[in-house]
């Protein structure tokens, strides 16, 4: 089967099942598919509401490095409100998935940890067997307006992708907030099969949300970090003044790879220079 071209069905058959949308496709270039599902859930940090940031709410699915039976490496990660983790692991359990709880970002109110799942088999068969998990969490939409501060964020927004060196993820409309995927190369292996090019194990992502007038925002981010570099990351982040959590990895990851949870009230532009000299030493 040729899976680049097989796999775009699949992406949206995957989403379908889930009742998510197709953040990205399957390319030549990026051979694992990314698979969104929305969320409602009423969060804030550092006293500002990030509620209105996918990357906060939103949970995540990449599949990809198809065998040739059809099966995939498929990952995820799902945040979860603090009340409903005991049921969600429960029946991740009962359905027979491989997990691993976190918590994430300091300072969050309510506390949200993530769930970090993994399995390979089919695209199709996955997404029905985490659908019972799936329809326990507050799935849809938060209403997000249009306000002058919101306006100015697509600019902002481009300026802080350039500095860091990535891209502006593709969701769905929204207005007053952007997510920014910063690829990064760390080779690993998840449950034995390569996952060196899955963007939700291997990218930084970075929002920003909850602009003011002054133009500072809630900066929020996520770090990959190999584990003997985390005292130093964590040094460098705490001298610039950066609040940071470390987390360990994804299920059955070899070598683990960790990550750091970032957050700070600042300038999205200002932020951005400070994660450049992080990952770039510059």
């Amino acid at each position: 089967m040729d899976h680049f071209t097989g796999t775009q069905s699949l992406c949206h058959a995957f989403a379908s099942i889930i009742g998510g949308y197709t953040i990205l496709p399957i390319t030549p270039q990026s051979p694992f598919c990314t698979v969104g599902l929305a969320q409602c859930i009423e969060v804030n940090m550092l006293g500002r509401s990030a509620a209105d940031s996918t990357m906060v709410t939103d949970a995540y699915f990449d599949f990809g490095n198809f065998d040739a039976q059809g099966k995939a490496l498929i990952i995820g990660r799902i945040p979860v409100e603090e009340r409903n983790i005991a049921t969600v692991t429960d029946l991740l359990v009962r359905q027979g998935i491989v997990h691993n709880v976190v918590h994430g970002y300091l300072y969050s109110e309510p506390d949200l940890p993530i769930v970090y799942v993994a399995g390979i088999e089919s695209p199709v068969s996955f997404a029905w067997r985490l659908l019972p998990v799936l329809n326990t969490l507050p799935v849809g939409s938060a209403q997000r307006s249009n306000t002058p501060s919101a306006l100015n964020m697509s600019h902002t927004c481009k300026q802080a992708s350039e500095i860091m060196g990535g891209f502006l993820i593709p969701y769905p409309l929204q207005q007053c907030f952007c997510s920014i995927a910063v690829p990064q190369r760390h080779r690993l292996k998840i449950l034995d099969r390569c996952a060196s090019q899955s963007p939700t194990v291997t990218d930084g992502i970075f929002s920003f949300v909850s602009m003011d007038s002054q133009g500072c925002a809630l900066n929020i981010g996520r770090i990959p970090v190999q584990f003997k570099d985390a005292n130093m990351v964590m040094s460098k982040l705490t001298q610039l003044g950066i609040y940071c959590n470390f987390v360990t990895g994804f299920p059955c990851s070899m070598p683990m790879l960790s990550y750091m949870y970032v957050q700070q009230i600042e300038k999205p532009v200002v932020f951005a220079k400070k994660i450049r000299q992080i990952l770039y030493g510059s």
